[in-house]
């Protein structure tokens, strides 16, 4: 068996074997269990606007403290290096390859005004689409201001946003402000 074959079959066991670890400790722990865990968590969180990630590669806790958050995944070894700046890494390659999160992926970002800030989220172009509560977003058509706007959507609290259609790289906005 020459190397890169047996680099494969390897690379291929291993995310398969861990996947299924993964999928273990879900069925050894209650549901009762994780989410007071979860609460315990969620209690020591101060005042204020996050991204909590729910898939099984998105697990992470992002405060909103900035302007635009940029969401995204790490280029592959067969891909170039990208010039943009991504915030917030998840995990999607399989065996070296990417699944369905683009590189750039998606933004939520704060519109100013009214009596406080509002938090919206927009596709950057990604291949597989970003999702809103199980809705896919529309692309905007350019970076016009005005068409920026018509593609973006707005966030409430409990909002889920799934970065592809496969929910495996899903986050929740949780709005703490009170």
């Amino acid at each position: 068996m020459n190397k890169q074959k047996q680099l494969a079959r390897t690379l291929d066991d291993l995310a398969v074997t861990g996947r299924l670890q993964d999928l273990a400790l879900f069925t050894v722990e209650g549901r009762s269990d994780r989410a007071a865990k979860i609460r315990q968590v969620l209690s020591t969180l101060d005042v204020g606007v996050y991204l909590l990630g729910a898939g099984p590669y998105s697990q992470a806790i992002v405060p909103l403290r900035c302007d635009e958050i940029v969401m995204g995944r790490l280029a592959t070894p067969l891909e170039p290096i990208l010039d943009k700046a991504v915030d917030v890494f998840v995990n999607d390659a399989v065996g070296l390859l990417p699944r369905e999160v683009s590189r750039v992926h998606c933004a939520v970002y704060r519109r100013e005004g009214g009596e406080s800030d509002d938090y919206w989220l927009i596709d950057k172009g990604s291949s597989c689409g970003t999702f809103l509560n199980g809705e896919r977003l529309d692309q905007p058509s350019s970076d016009a201001e005005q068409e920026l706007i018509r593609a973006s959507r707005p966030l409430a609290h409990g909002d889920v946003i799934s970065l592809g259609p496969s929910k495996i790289n899903t986050f929740l906005f949780a709005d703490l402000r009170g």
